[in-house]
């Protein structure tokens, strides 16, 4: 056992590696994003700017839980920190792509700004909250539920409808870019469930406390990767896309 965080030396190593790497892949993937902005056109840049700062912030937040987790400490208002900063970016981002009109992109880009930064302020409260209480699960169904608008809107409301619109090998990136949102975001609340070992998905698992604590932060590292460096890929493809159908050429 690891005398500095109480977890199995197997346990600790899987969270340490987990963090340690989630920190490389974001700090690399800032630096791309950084050097990228050039490839597409002014219309464009600032989604690509935008993911930047997604993986900048991320990587930042990441190096100080990975510190702290390495000196025997842990603090979750990092990761939530992190979340309130770059999840609003990643919405918005979208909408800069998406190939919606001024007028609609100025009226649906707030409202999933404000979701996306109330489903991770109502998501904090249960997340450090005891584990079993029904402050836990109230909190996480009311941040299910903004949850739950932005896919909405993405899927069924006007920025749904725009994409829906789009054909051609953009409409698959679009296409492609929403299931990553989606599949990457339904997966946080599976591990914020399991990462209580009273819930009833970790009893299906028969996890223990500590199995718990290690399945959430290794979950949620994997998470982060594929949902910001991942999906900024996926956003520099279609700008870039974007930028040469309407003529734009890279110095």
């Amino acid at each position: 056992m690891n005398e500095a965080t109480g977890l199995l030396v197997s346990n600790h190593n899987l969270v340490y590696n987990a963090l340690s790497f989630a920190t490389a892949t974001l700090g690399i993937s800032f630096v791309f994003f950084l050097v990228s902005r050039s490839r597409v056109s002014v219309t464009y840049r600032s989604a690509v700017t935008m993911s930047a700062m997604i993986c900048g912030v991320a990587a930042y937040h990441y190096w100080r839980m990975f510190t702290n987790f390495a000196g025997g400490s842990w603090n979750e208002g990092y990761r939530y920190a992190d979340w309130l900063l770059t999840v609003p970016l990643l919405v918005a981002e979208l909408v800069v792509v998406s190939g919606a009109s001024k007028e609609i992109a100025k009226k649906v880009t707030p409202r999933l700004v404000i979701a996306a930064l109330l489903m991770i302020a109502t998501g904090y409260p249960g997340e450090v909250a005891d584990h079993g209480s029904s402050a836990r699960y109230t909190w996480f169904i009311i941040s299910f539920l903004f949850m739950l608008y932005v896919l909405y809107e993405l899927f069924a409301g006007s920025i749904g409808k725009t994409l829906k619109s789009q054909s051609g090998e953009i409409g698959k990136k679009l296409n492609n870019l929403r299931y990553v949102l989606v599949a990457t975001w339904v997966v946080y609340p599976i591990f914020y469930l399991l990462g209580d070992e009273t819930s009833f998905i970790a009893k299906i698992f028969n996890l223990s406390a500590e199995q718990s604590g290690t399945v959430i932060q290794v979950g949620y590292s994997i998470s982060d990767i594929v949902a910001k460096a991942g999906y900024g890929l996926i956003i520099l493809g279609i700008a870039t896309a974007r930028s040469d159908a309407e003529g734009y050429r890279a110095a």
